[in-house]
């Protein structure tokens, strides 16, 4: 069997299992029927809306990826950043690995400049930086929810107190080990101490290699303080537009399911899911999975989420099959695949 052969046939497989989890969870419903009327009647409007904040996110993320580019010199056109992120997106949610447009818009980006290691570099920062403001915003939300309570004003019950403070010390946790990494990435003796400790710990063999990616990316951002605090904040506006695209989904789907501030607190979590468990094409299935249990923990309702995640799969397809069309039409396609 050809390498080729064996890539159709995984991905194949990834496709039925994204598939398989998609019905799964639809046998798992309480109310299948009730759901279906509901995406019926769901707010065309809201939903129209949704599709345009969520293509509001995808150029935010190009202009935030161009603003990492010309601190280290790099300055494409802007229509050409768009188009490279838009074919991101595509390779994203088409295909298995939700990594799959990171290389894509690497490449492309180093066949263009010729300077692939700052290419690389820069679509790393620029993963990084997100994730780390993404679970930031999942910190300070589900905080703030634990302090305050609902917006609605309905207190949590035992098992939704439990799920929150979970959720709460989870993200601040992952939070501060990230800002650690970014503290020690920015300062020659807090590198230097960090190889030591990896040395020594369990698994260095795996985390060393991140590690040490992860320090040839900081080293061109090591003084460019401004670019990285710019994207920083461009990645917080990412977070708001993705969190107002799923909030507008629920408002089409059961007006009043759910506050921005518990979007706020799930989506990056959701988000984070999605990267760690790259199974399927899009995250189908992964993603209904995920949008199911995290309502269901805050008191939402997994059908509703189920709904929801159905929906902002379709949101999702449908902002990135531009990207196909301008890789389809670009003439640029076997060059950009090798």
């Amino acid at each position: 069997m050809t390498e080729k052969t064996k890539s159709r046939l995984i991905n194949l497989l990834k496709l039925i299992i994204g598939v398989g989890l998609v019905i799964f969870l639809y046998t798992k419903l309480e109310d299948p029927a009730g759901l279906w009327v509901q995406i019926r009647q769901s707010n065309k409007l809201m939903l129209a809306a949704a599709v345009v904040v969520y293509a509001g996110a995808v150029a935010m993320s190009g202009l935030k990826w161009g603003i990492l580019l010309r601190a280290i010199g790099i300055r494409p056109p802007t229509s050409r950043l768009l188009a490279y992120q838009w074919v991101a997106e595509f390779f994203n949610n088409f295909l298995p690995a939700q990594v799959g447009g990171d290389v894509m818009r690497g490449y492309a980006l180093a066949s263009d400049t010729h300077r692939a290691a700052d290419a690389a570099a820069s679509v790393f920062i620029d993963r990084f930086l997100g994730l780390l403001v993404f679970m930031s915003a999942a910190a300070v939300a589900s905080t703030s929810m634990l302090i305050f309570g609902r917006p609605s004003g309905v207190p949590f019950s035992g098992d939704e107190l439990i799920a929150m403070r979970t959720m709460a010390l989870g993200s601040v946790g992952v939070a501060l080990l990230l800002v650690a990494v970014l503290a020690a990435m920015l300062s020659r003796r807090l590198k230097h101490l960090a190889y030591k400790v990896l040395t020594f710990l369990p698994f260095s063999s795996k985390t060393m290699p991140i590690w040490q990616k992860l320090a040839t990316a900081f080293n061109a951002y090591r003084y460019a303080y401004r670019a990285l605090l710019m994207a920083a904040l461009s990645s917080l506006f990412i977070v708001f537009l993705t969190s107002v695209q799923i909030w507008l989904i629920t408002q089409a789907i059961q007006p009043g399911g759910i506050a921005l501030v518990e979007v706020l607190a799930i989506n990056p979590i959701i988000v984070l899911l999605l990267v760690a468990v790259p199974i399927s094409p899009g995250g189908l299935g992964v993603r209904q999975g995920a949008f199911s249990v995290m309502y269901f923990l805050i008191g939402a309702g997994g059908d509703l989420g189920y709904a929801v995640g159905l929906m902002q799969q379709f949101v999702v397809y449908t902002v990135s099959v531009a990207g196909g069309i301008i890789w389809m039409r670009s003439g640029r396609r076997d060059k950009m695949t090798g």
